[in-house]
């Protein structure tokens, strides 16, 4: 029985996107966990304003499900901002809510009670990680064990 001829760089081409893969996993990481904590020192330091919920996207997946919400900012500028909602929260449109914003840049704001946007990239990140090493992973035993094989 013959084998079938070798593909030039298969190998290199899988060690190639396991590697991408782990480098792009913790950016992701690293800027979710950025975004996490812009957010958090804004809700902190931010003037707070009085929001209503104009629009909430009720998605099974996750990473759909978010409110818009309208709020005022000191100069009388109506602004929108958009939040992640988790699964355990049910907002209604017509709901009060409470937003901070900047006061240099009023349209930078984050609405308090709700998820920052890097919750999500922090996630896929980590996912992508643990995806990759786990590749990388079962690709190195599976090459150890065909060249102890071979070597038989």
């Amino acid at each position: 029985m013959t084998r079938p001829p070798k593909r030039p760089g298969g190998r290199l081409g899988t060690l190639a996107v396991v590697l991408i893969v782990l480098l792009v996993g913790p950016g992701l990481m690293v800027v979710g966990t950025m975004m996490i904590d812009a957010d958090a020192e804004l809700s902190r330091t931010g003037m707070q304003s009085a929001g209503t919920v104009i629009d909430f996207n009720d998605s099974q997946r996750a990473s759909n499900r978010d409110i818009k919400v309208r709020y005022t900012s000191m100069d009388g500028t109506e602004h929108v901002v958009s939040a992640s909602v988790d699964h355990d929260q049910h907002p209604a449109v017509g709901d009060p809510v409470t937003v901070a914003y900047d006061s240099q840049q009023p349209s930078r704001a984050v609405v308090l009670g709700f998820e920052s946007g890097g919750v999500i990239l922090r996630g896929v990140g980590t996912v992508l990680t643990l995806l990759a090493a786990g590749i990388g992973l079962a690709a190195g035993v599976l090459g150890a064990i065909q060249k102890r094989r071979s070597r038989r």
